[in-house]
């Protein structure tokens, strides 16, 4: 019922290639006495090795013009070799051009990608990057924002993403003492906290751009927010929205959530820009919502029948291959096997304990 989708739009795909030029300049040179065609099979090699570590590098990605002077980066499904290790995948990144500056929505996971985010923009335009806007806390979307320090942007979020950046910011610290591999994967990033907050709705505009940036406290505990552009007609969700990509369920309320993304349905929308995968129409949030609310009620049904976690799990994982991500699968069905069921139940003091501690 649920399945990943092909990209629906002429992709402008950036690939590292070696030039011409350099194969024929050291054919010409000196080879070391082998035969012209063991050579050749030889630079061949080399180059499909450094064209394959590049790709394993993640430096792999599409940028979308969804409407005029609206791009959508858009990286390929590769697991990243930096970087926190819960956000091993790196999330889209959005930019918008104005003749008084550029507007960056979410910075993905690694300042690594997000220089390749602000390469993009170079090649578009030398308007200075005015603002970034966190739509949520989650690394994959924010771990890039020290690039844009650089740039003297003003880095927006809600007061509560700021916070919970913040706090993040400082338990890194703290979990790097002594783990080797988080330290050696984390190196070169640094956390970095918006220094300005928006509540509820604010409206700004940048040059002939409106952008409204909204707070939706009902989509979760976080308070994620969304980037609404109402003249061109695009949404930008964050991970709100995942387009053929299983989504990081956490702390988010489910029931808020689906709430939230039936009012994005009716909104005046053409384009909407998920956190992971293309950009869609609006049957792919529709899609997604459904997938949601199937998920909790298959979970629902098994807890109904006085299933364990792990028989839940056992049952409906294999859900997961048809979705990029697969291994958040188990982290899925735990997290809505716990919303529904609750806390675990204390067990009842025995006969002639009164459950009080001395």
């Amino acid at each position: 019922m649920f399945r990943t989708r092909g990209r629906s739009q002429e992709l402008e795909v950036r690939r590292a290639r070696p030039s011409a030029s350099h194969v024929t300049s050291a054919a010409q040179g000196r080879h070391g006495g082998l035969p012209l065609q063991v050579y050749y099979v030889l630079i061949a090699c080399c180059l499909l090795s450094i064209t394959y570590l590049l790709i394993a590098a993640g430096s792999r990605y599409a940028v979308l013009e969804v409407k005029p002077r609206i791009f959508v980066w858009v990286p390929e499904d590769i697991i990243e070799q930096d970087g926190d290790l819960r956000s091993s995948r790196a999330g889209n990144a959005g930019f918008i051009l104005s003749a008084d500056g550029v507007v960056v929505v979410n910075t993905t996971n690694t300042p690594f990608h997000a220089r390749e985010v602000l390469y993009e923009i170079r090649r578009r335009t030398d308007q200075s990057v005015k603002y970034v806007i966190d739509t949520s806390s989650e690394p994959d979307e924010m771990l890039g924002n020290e690039v844009f320090v650089d740039q003297q942007a003003i880095i927006l979020s809600t007061p509560a993403t700021q916070v919970e950046i913040r706090s993040y910011q400082q338990d890194l610290i703290r979990d790097e003492r002594g783990d080797l591999k988080l330290q050696a994967r984390m190196r070169g990033i640094h956390p970095t906290v918006p220094n300005q907050t928006f509540d509820h709705e604010t409206t700004m505009r940048v040059g002939d751009q409106e952008i409204r940036l909204l707070a939706l406290p009902g989509a979760g505990s976080r308070e994620d927010a969304a980037v609404l552009l109402p003249n061109a007609k695009v949404l930008f969700l964050g991970d709100l929205y995942e387009n053929g990509y299983l989504p990081q369920i956490g702390s988010r309320d489910l029931r808020g959530w689906i709430e939230t993304l039936r009012k994005a349905e009716d909104w005046d929308v053409e384009v909407y820009v998920p956190g992971h995968g293309d950009p869609s129409g609006k049957k792919g949030v529709v899609e997604f919502r459904q997938f949601l609310e199937w998920l909790m009620a298959e979970v629902r049904v098994r807890i109904q029948e006085g299933k364990t976690l792990e028989q839940v799990k056992s049952e409906l994982l294999p859900f997961a291959y048809h979705w990029h991500a697969p291994e958040l699968g188990p982290r899925a069905v735990e997290a809505v096997y716990r919303q529904l069921a609750g806390p675990p139940q204390k067990p009842a003091p025995q006969q002639g304990q009164s459950g009080v501690a001395p």
